[in-house]
């Protein structure tokens, strides 16, 4: 059995036996894993409270290589992001956030950067608006295609280079840009955008997270916005378009999912 020094997110947490947990992580130095945490339902547990949802965790994983669960032993509290955790809207877009990288990561292959995204991610959030929320997830998520490969282009058509009409603004999910009616293809997915909607989503991929927590955006545009990131997600990496914090977040408001 080897032994890992990570530092890694608690993005899911599932009680087993009355004191135990299995927790998937999101690790700087391994990326996605799961580990078993012994004890933690216990008064006297060192893991006590540190290994909540949310919370950033420095510890020592013992994992054999034939095995998928490791076994987390002792862990020291890096950030615990409590502004996040006691904010519906926060907590639902966070929650949000953690099954992305649950649902688009391997076991075991770590992103450094995607880790970072993270912990930028959490920062801006915990101390942001909670009218913000919604935009600051479907930034995160934006930045998180573009490190993937998928980040759109929206400066011109991404087929013929031309400059595209922005009272007919197309952007084409199988090629990942903005396209012109002429050079749209039979059959090919695209989502209609307003020049509002455009210009957001430049500003979302240009602007750092920190900055987005100052725009003010109106409802239309907000769900224009979502749909496109969404659907390129969807497209590209396979995610489901009803991931279930979702549901709690609409429970939480009437403005749909970017709860802006």
């Amino acid at each position: 059995m080897s032994r890992y020094k990570i530092e890694a997110f608690v993005i899911r947490t599932n009680r087993i036996t009355e004191s135990s947990r299995v927790l998937t992580l999101y690790s700087r130095e391994m990326g996605k894993v799961k580990c078993v945490a012994k004890g933690v339902g216990r008064p006297k547990s060192k893991l006590g409270g540190k290994v909540e949802l949310f919370n950033l965790i420095e510890g020592d994983l013992y994992k054999k290589e034939t095995t998928e669960l490791g076994v987390l032993s002792g862990a020291g509290l890096l950030e615990d992001f409590k502004g996040i955790s006691g904010d519906a809207r926060k907590y639902g877009f966070a929650s949000a956030w953690c099954e992305v990288l649950d649902r688009t990561s391997h076991s075991e292959e770590p992103h450094p950067e995607t880790f970072e995204l993270t912990f930028n991610y959490f920062k801006v959030l915990r101390s942001a608006k909670t009218e913000s929320a919604g935009l600051l997830f479907w930034s995160a998520l934006l930045k998180f295609l573009t490190l993937e490969g998928y980040g759109p282009a929206l400066d011109a058509c991404i087929s013929c280079g031309k400059p595209v009409a922005r009272d007919r603004l197309l952007i084409t999910l199988q090629r990942g840009g903005l396209i012109g009616h002429e050079c749209v293809e039979l059959d090919e997915p695209v989502v209609q955008v307003t020049p509002e909607a455009l210009d957001l989503l430049r500003a979302m991929m240009e602007l750092p997270l920190s900055k987005l927590d100052e725009i003010a955006i109106d409802k239309r545009t907000g769900k224009q916005v979502a749909e496109v990131i969404l659907s390129l997600a969807s497209y590209h990496l396979g995610l489901p378009r009803n991931l279930k914090s979702f549901r709690f977040i609409e429970d939480l408001t009437d403005s749909g999912r970017l709860g802006a």
